[in-house]
């Protein structure tokens, strides 16, 4: 996922990030294709890989580690916010022995794919996380690369942090004692989204000796291609979205939640967009029947961009664990 700006948020009094609108078009419509390039699991996130893997087996580590740093293994309840098609309730449910795996999404199309599976012990609801009022408290709570959605193509920073602290103050309020938050994002590299797209690559690591000195002609013009691009993937694939920053999601949690655990793991982000895209180029003809074959290209133009800017470091996967306070 790899997403700049989004269109307008709605004129709702109450802001709720992502419109069901634009959830739908990306998650049921593009979803369509989507489908052809995830692997049998159906895990629309990043994996967790190591040397061998494939797709597949990076996926499930990616799901186990969420379940165990969440300590979301034999216990009651466990609530996975942006639950996508249900492969981490599944998980939950029959590897990590959880009593009851309850799913967030907005997407219809997601919510009626995982009723067809008929898992046992796994609730799903069609319903904004703003909106959750769950019937009881929850041991873990799991959410993996949804937080993207919950400030829309908001460019202010204090209210990005604003979104963020209310999920953080209803996921606290939900949780057991002691209770943990797992959470996966896409995050803007350190210095924020603007630098991360305008500066030239070799200065966003903060190790680099090149981080002085004025931007010459052909880096102004490299990051405003960079902005161009994303810019299109998010209206043509990830309306209405916008990737956090660490410093903002700690600012926003704070007295809520103690960090416990936090890994940058851009390589994995790589490995996993250049599987997606392989998949995405061998099922275009059939993409084509099913979204249009402009739409097709969209995503793979998407791929492109996301995997030259995780390997340049514009963004990265992040990993938080979060405890209860």
């Amino acid at each position: 996922m790899m997403v700049l700006f989004g269109s307008n948020r709605s004129s709702a009094s109450v802001y709720k990030g992502t419109s069901s609108q634009a959830i739908r078009h990306h998650y049921d419509y593009l979803g369509e294709f989507y489908r052809l390039t995830l692997g049998p699991e159906l895990v629309y996130s990043y994996g967790m890989w190591e040397r061998g893997d494939t797709l597949e087996s990076a996926q499930l580590r990616k799901l186990d580690y969420h379940a165990r740093a969440a300590n979301a293994v034999d216990v009651d309840r466990v609530l996975d916010v942006g639950c996508g098609w249900g492969s981490l309730m599944q998980r939950l449910v029959e590897k990590h022995n959880v009593g009851q795996a309850v799913g967030l999404t907005m997407s219809p199309g997601q919510a009626a794919w995982i009723r067809d599976r008929q898992w046992p012990h796994c609730e799903i609801r069609v319903e904004n996380w703003f909106d959750h009022r769950p019937e009881g408290p929850y041991d873990a709570i799991i959410a993996i690369e949804a937080i993207e959605h919950f400030s829309g193509n908001t460019v202010r920073r204090s209210r990005r942090v604003a979104s963020y602290r209310e999920f953080f103050e209803r996921s606290h309020s939900w949780l057991r004692p002691g209770g943990r938050l797992s959470l996966q994002a896409n995050a803007w590299n350190g210095r924020g989204w603007l630098p991360s797209l305008m500066l030239p690559a070799e200065r966003l690591d903060p190790r680099s000796a090149s981080g002085g000195g004025r931007l010459g002609v052909k880096d102004f013009y490299d990051g405003i291609k960079n902005i161009r691009e994303g810019m299109h993937a998010s209206r043509k694939v990830f309306p209405e979205v916008f990737l956090p920053t660490r410093s903002e999601l700690i600012e926003a949690s704070q007295g809520l939640f103690h960090v416990r655990e936090e890994r940058s793991d851009p390589e994995d982000g790589v490995l996993t967009v250049a599987s997606w895209m392989e998949r995405a180029k061998a099922n275009r003809a059939r993409g084509a029947e099913l979204i249009g074959r402009d739409a097709v290209s969209d995503i793979i133009r998407e791929q492109g961009v996301a995997l030259k800017f995780l390997s340049e470091r514009r963004y990265t996967v992040l990993r938080i664990v979060f405890e209860k306070v």
